[in-house]
C-alpha cells in the first residue's frame, strides 16, 4: 500500500509541475505577444505622400519597412538593402520618433536609395544637405531635425575632399533654422 501512496504521490506532484510549466509556457507567449515591438510600417505611406508631392519619388519597386534592429547614424536612420533582388529601405525605430523625424530620414536616402552601396562622404553630405534646403518642402517640420541635419552637413562637409567640397555650399552660408 506504501508503494502505491508513494506512485500517487509522485503523480500528483509531476502533475502540479506540468501545470505549473504550462502555466508558464502561456505566460511567456502571452508576453510575447503584448510586448513585441510596435509595426510602425503604416506611417511610412504618410510621409510619403509627403515627400512625393514635394518631388522626390522614389521608384515603385522599393519596399519600406519598419526594422527594430536597424539603428541610427547621426542623422541616417534609414538603411538600405537588397532583398529576393527588391530594394528593401529599413527604417530604424528612431526614425519614427516624430513625423518630422520620419520625413528627414526617408529624404536623406533619397539621393543614395538608386544604388544599393555604402555612400561615400560626398554623397553622405549632398544628402544631408538636401535635408537642410529642402526638408521643410518635404514635411521636415521639427526644427531639432533640421538643426541635426545642419550638423550632420557641416561634419560631412569638412571631410569631403577639396576637390568635391567647391562643388557644396558652405555650411555658414545655409540659413538659418528657426527655434
Amino acid at each position: 500500500m506504501a508503494a502505491a501512496a508513494e506512485s500517487a504521490r509522485r503523480a500528483n506532484v509531476s502533475a502540479g509541475r506540468k501545470r505549473r510549466a504550462a502555466i508558464l509556457v502561456g505566460v511567456a507567449l502571452a508576453a510575447c505577444s503584448i510586448f513585441r515591438p510596435w509595426d510602425r510600417t503604416v506611417e511610412i505611406e504618410p510621409a510619403l505622400a509627403d515627400l512625393e508631392r514635394a518631388g522626390f519619388e522614389f521608384a515603385a519597386d522599393v519596399a519600406f519597412v519598419h526594422d527594430p534592429m536597424t539603428v541610427c547614424d547621426g542623422i541616417t536612420c534609414a538603411d538600405l538593402v537588397v532583398i529576393a533582388d527588391r530594394r528593401t529601405i529599413r527604417l530604424a525605430n528612431n526614425a519614427f520618433a516624430s513625423p518630422s523625424k520620419l520625413r528627414a530620414s526617408l529624404l536623406e536616402i533619397w539621393p543614395r536609395y538608386t544604388m544599393p552601396r555604402r555612400g561615400d562622404v560626398n554623397q553622405l553630405a549632398r544628402a544631408a544637405l538636401l535635408v537642410v534646403t529642402d526638408g521643410a518642402r518635404a514635411g521636415v517640420s521639427d526644427p531639432e531635425d533640421l538643426r541635426e541635419a545642419r550638423f550632420a552637413y557641416r561634419q560631412l562637409w569638412n571631410q569631403t575632399a577639396p576637390a568635391e567640397r567647391a562643388k557644396l555650399p558652405e555650411p555658414a552660408s545655409l540659413p538659418a533654422v528657426e527655434r
